[in-house]
């Protein structure tokens, strides 16, 4: 039964490990033009700071979602619904918009 048990814990681990991605890399210039269409004034360390509270607060309770794989519309919706819930004043809310959004674009695969 030890054994069972010990197997059992094992697979979970391992399974827990195997879905987790990679957190988004911190913006760079690519992220920030992107960014610019829409946020003219938007700076590098805004991205930047938009990608800490997604490393920070967004996984904490989630999983790591990969950004690209969702839509500009599904990523606004769930940054409203949840903004609230993890406590986010205004600021991080735009910071963390900016961050998701322009990512997303800029990292979004080609399609064929």
């Amino acid at each position: 039964m030890k054994y069972v048990f010990l197997l059992a814990s094992l697979i979970v681990l391992i399974q827990c490990k195997s879905t987790k991605s990679v957190i988004a890399t911190e913006p760079t210039e690519k992220e920030l033009a992107v960014a610019q269409k829409t946020w003219p004034s938007t700076t590098l360390d805004e991205l930047k700071e938009g990608q800490a509270i997604y490393k920070n607060q967004c996984t904490e309770c989630h999983k790591n979602f990969t950004i690209t794989k969702f839509s500009e519309k599904k990523w606004k919706h769930e940054i409203d619904d949840m903004s609230p819930k993890a406590k986010l004043t205004d600021v991080q809310k735009e910071k963390l918009s900016k961050y998701i959004l322009s990512y997303r674009e800029a990292n979004a695969p080609v399609a064929k």
